[in-house]
């Protein structure tokens, strides 16, 4: 009995809690059944829609954050392209195949790692793969050009991982795999697929890769070109969560990891016909929607722009820099939207409640955000 009333309060303490956090969503109920965890806060069962918010404000207040820039103990070339991750007091950086690690929060350096070119175990497009579920690891690390994985530990050592992908989709030379580790030797990801872009799981079964398509991210079978539905695919294996942000609609997709149950935020519109999805040309005059996403425990963060190509670099040229940053539940509830004082590529090392952003515009290039506590 004791045990009962027990739960039945720590039920009533998380649904308040979320309820204060969560923003209303027309037509957007969320089932208060918790599932029982032993590792993290559970989270409510997924709801199977797509909800259609054109025009409409679902955050309220946008919340104004000024950055703190870092100096660091090193040179860092001008970043033109950058991924990072944190993972307790490490960030890594890659910004043009290189990768360089520093120590938090006084970002102390640490090193260089990896060697650039084409030879064996040498890197030329590597992406970070979050090592979700191996703690000896920083993260791995995706060689795109050769297919090949490798793992990072947290001195910042490389070494081969036997499990390799197949060759890019499509006849590119190229892959364009955005992958999460879900379990040893499991591994889902966002590729180029015959159908434009789908989310893919790779697991080793016998020594043998064995890759099957979980879900199509076409959004019309008439237009199958990747290009049209580039975007930024996390995933968070501990809440049986994955999600797809895309570039060039504001559109994202909330989905568990089977995609059994979908739920689409949809800003834009309600079709897509073959004359309104994205049509590539020589000068890109669409306008970007997510820029980047990043996968945290609790809850996901997404780089938002909203603006073209062309805008951004006329305002960044008059030194307005400015770029947002949506914060959603694991489930496309929204949290909160800030706008940060700087454009660039970002991190979020949610435990201790910073924001790490690697500027375009500056030579010393970080800048540190303080996040609000829940």
């Amino acid at each position: 009995m004791k045990y009962v009333i027990y739960l039945w309060l720590c039920i009533c303490f998380f649904s308040c809690k979320q309820s204060a956090k969560q923003i209303s969503m027309e037509s957007a109920s969320v089932d208060d059944t918790l599932e029982t965890s032993i590792v993290q806060k559970s989270l409510p069962e997924l709801i199977a829609e797509e909800l259609f918010f054109k025009g409409k404000d679902i955050f309220g207040n946008v919340i104004e954050l000024k950055g703190t820039q870092i100096v660091a103990d090193t040179v860092i070339f001008k970043i033109q392209g950058a991924e990072s991750i944190v993972k307790e007091d490490k960030l890594l950086l890659n910004t043009n195949g290189q990768f360089l690690l520093f120590h938090l929060p006084d970002f102390r350096f640490e090193g260089f790692y990896g060697k650039w070119g084409n030879g064996p175990d040498e890197f030329i497009y590597p992406h970070i793969v979050p090592a979700k579920n191996d703690n000896s690891l920083l993260c791995y690390l995706f060689e795109s050009a050769k297919g090949k994985l490798y793992g990072m530990d947290k001195s910042g050592q490389i070494s081969a991982h036997p499990f390799r992908f197949d060759n890019p989709e499509g006849g590119f030379k190229y892959s364009s795999k955005q992958i999460v580790n879900i379990a040893p030797d499991d591994f889902i990801y966002a590729d180029d697929s015959p159908t434009g872009k789908s989310i893919f799981r790779a697991t080793v079964e016998a020594d043998t890769v064995s890759k099957r398509e979980v879900f199509n991210l076409g959004l019309n079978s008439k237009r199958i070109s990747p290009f049209s539905y580039i975007g930024d695919f996390v995933a968070n294996p501990n809440k049986n969560r994955m999600v797809y942000a895309y570039k060039y609609f504001k559109m994202i997709k909330f989905m568990d990891l089977e995609a059994q149950t979908v739920r689409t935020i949809n800003f834009e519109r309600e079709v897509f016909d073959e004359n309104t999805l994205y049509k590539i040309n020589g000068l890109d005059q669409n306008v970007t929607h997510y820029w980047g996403a990043c996968a945290q425990d609790e809850y996901v963060y997404f780089l938002y722009s909203g603006r073209t190509p062309y805008d951004v670099a006329k305002d960044n040229g008059k030194h307005n820099f400015y770029i947002f940053v949506e914060q959603y539940d694991w489930n496309g509830n929204p949290v909160n939207k800030f706008k940060l004082d700087q454009w660039g590529y970002f991190t979020v090392d949610e435990p201790n409640k910073k924001l790490y952003l690697m500027s375009t515009n500056h030579d010393d290039p970080f800048f540190i955000y303080d996040l609000p506590s829940d």
